[in-house]
């Protein structure tokens, strides 16, 4: 508890950099056109640092105080980063009508398709691959990524597949930082999720 008050004091901007939870659980995207698929979602998180162990799966970014030491920020939820974007994307997808469920990709290796198509019984397969997901918070808060969707049908056969990447300013605050941090990253999050899912390969391929 000392220790967190000294890191906090010596913060040079408002706020302080230990200790920050960005929420992604709670969210609903504007994703797909509407239809009545049976649809199964599945994420793997494949970022190097989680996979070999040096980042927990619950890790959405680094919250830095004023000499710059940085700080883990983790899911408001507590799950794992891939857990609570299954629950966005399924959410999402059911407020369009498809009937979804969530299924669990276990591990570091590349998911086996036909196994997760069979464990779902469902007509489509949406799975999306984690390969980069942070924010990283001094005064400006910058959001790295590289998210792949892939989309399958009943036979494991690929139907779509999109990828998007890159590195994007949020903006910042000078008083507050791990604020405007707070603030900034659940919408981008959700423009993203929008992003990744609405090209029209992806939305004619889910129905």
């Amino acid at each position: 508890m000392r220790l967190a008050a000294v890191l906090c004091a010596a913060t040079l901007a408002g706020g302080c950099a230990v200790g920050n939870q960005h929420v992604y659980h709670g969210a609903t995207a504007e994703i797909g056109t509407n239809g009545n698929t049976t649809v199964a979602v599945a994420t793997q998180d494949l970022r190097p640092y989680v996979a070999s162990g040096e980042k927990a799966p619950n890790f959405v970014g680094l919250s830095r105080g004023g000499f710059g030491n940085p700080f883990n920020v983790t899911t408001a939820s507590g799950n794992a980063l891939a857990q609570d974007f299954s629950a966005t994307i399924a959410r999402s997808l059911e407020l369009k009508g498809y009937k979804v469920t969530a299924v669990s990709v276990a591990g570091s290796a590349p998911a086996n398709v036909k196994d997760l198509v069979a464990k779902s019984g469902k007509e489509r397969l949406a799975l999306v691959t984690i390969n980069e997901w942070k924010s990283d918070t001094m005064m400006n808060t910058a959001l790295y990524y590289d998210l792949l969707l892939r989309v399958y049908d009943v036979g494991g056969k690929q139907l779509a597949e999109n990828r998007i990447g890159g590195k994007d300013d949020l903006g910042g605050s000078a008083m507050n930082p791990p604020g405007h941090a707070k603030e900034a990253v659940p919408p981008a999050y959700r423009r993203k999720l929008e992003e990744l899912f609405n090209s029209d390969a992806v939305r004619q391929s889910l129905r």
